[in-house]
């Protein structure tokens, strides 16, 4: 016999594992849609545009990142994808962080649905806080991280960018799935945890306003998975329902910029400092912003009631799942594809682990080769990959600042791995 307690655990389970399939089905669309984007970008758009764009810190690079965030479509889990890209072909920490926090709060349907269902001045201060945040975000990244050794000479050879489909589709269904699915996974199922246990209606059934309502609709909206377009009906509910328009507000503005899927992958891809520097930029400016709408602009965020959300046609959503499940699969198992820059899987073993930045090419990747191998023996080894940056090293007595001044030489900067 079960006990009553255990009995009521139990039923959880297969509440779980369809909220488990339904958020993989959700996610699958915008997931393609970013690798679909991150292959498109790897061909038409090469590492040295990135790099002279993205990649050299500053306010410059970290204003055009959210320049080129808030009009894309991309959700949450959308833009893992070619975040990912961008700051593993040589976009700045600051400028990718910029992106990452820019483009899910927004999006061009998301901005005229929202206009639809919140009124115009709704939209308009979700397009400006997006942009903000995403600076604010990036400034803060950039200020906090560790400079790197700098390039003393230019590399003096032409870059070849890649230019055909197939070389696009490896990347974006092969390469960029490998680094991404496993943190992805990890997340889905705690995003599942949140979703089975608070439910959709949780806000409804508190009835929370108030200061301590914005923190409360902030804390649980940052874990749960919700696409900006997806987010905008909700928030018409939560405002029929009494809450007040900041707190509306704040759900729109951190359920679609981050989940736990997100998290999980920017902190194995970009390291603790920078994740928490996105947590936190998300949080206050969240609390901020929909405190100042509760003081200020009630009155005029009156919501109407003829808010849609135009799905995905069916299909779509059943072919992107398919092709979702079989990249996954791919990804996840031990003889997976792999292209000519795999990931390197032992940098724990490595004497030194160093970060390459501004390799466009194979032949800038020999450049390096070279330039490493004049400072070590002949039976230490070697081992780069060209497109994250990742330089690995084995061997005794060996010269970090010898190294890393002969890297220098040739050409490229070099930061130390996170």
């Amino acid at each position: 016999m079960v006990m009553p307690e255990l009995e009521a655990y139990l039923n959880y389970i297969p509440i779980y594992t369809t909220e488990v399939f339904n958020l993989f089905i959700e996610m699958s669309p915008y997931l393609m849609m970013g690798f679909l984007i991150s292959g498109i970008l790897y061909i038409f758009i090469s590492k040295d545009q990135i790099s002279r764009n993205l990649g050299q810190g500053g306010i410059g690079s970290i204003i055009k990142a959210a320049l080129f965030g808030v009009p894309m479509p991309l959700c949450s889990c959308g833009v893992i994808p070619v975040s990912s890209s961008l700051y593993n072909r040589g976009a700045s920490k600051g400028a990718t962080l910029s992106f990452l926090i820019s483009t899910p709060q927004t999006g061009v349907d998301s901005i005229l649905i929202t206009a639809g269902g919140l009124g115009l001045p709704f939209a308009m201060i979700r397009v400006v806080v997006a942009l903000i945040t995403g600076i604010v975000g990036g400034l803060l990244s950039e200020a906090t991280e560790l400079k790197d050794y700098e390039a003393t000479s230019k590399i003096k050879h032409s870059h070849n960018k890649a230019t055909t489909w197939i070389e696009g589709v490896k990347y974006g269904l092969i390469s960029l799935p490998q680094d991404i699915i496993k943190p992805l996974f990890q997340g889905l199922f705690l995003a599942a945890l949140v979703s089975t246990f608070l439910g959709d209606t949780f806000f409804n059934d508190f009835g929370l306003n108030g200061t301590v309502g914005l923190f409360a609709i902030c804390l649980i909206a940052i874990p749960m998975y919700t696409c900006a377009t997806a987010s905008v009906p909700f928030a018409i509910s939560l405002i029929h329902a009494g809450a007040d328009p900041g707190i509306a507000f704040v759900f729109l503005m951190a359920g679609p910029a981050t989940n736990i899927a997100t998290i999980s992958v920017i902190k194995k891809i970009m390291g603790d400092r920078t994740l928490y520097i996105y947590l936190a930029t998300i949080f206050v400016s969240a609390i901020v912003t929909g405190w100042l709408i509760n003081q200020f602009m009630v009155d005029t965020l009156v919501a109407s009631s003829h808010g849609t959300h135009e799905h995905f046609p069916q299909w779509i959503v059943f072919a992107s799942t398919i092709l979702l499940l079989a990249v996954s699969i791919n990804a996840l198992l031990p003889n997976s594809l792999q292209t000519n820059n795999k990931t390197i899987k032992n940098e724990s073993s490595a004497d030194l682990s160093l970060l390459v930045k501004g390799m466009t090419c194979n032949h800038c990747k020999e450049t390096v080769h070279e330039a490493i191998s004049s400072c070590i023996d002949e039976d230490d080894k070697v081992e780069i990959n060209l497109e994250s940056g990742q330089t690995l090293i084995y061997g005794k007595n060996l010269d970090e600042n010898k190294i890393i001044s002969s890297i220098n030489n040739a050409g490229f900067s070099v930061g130390k791995n996170t």
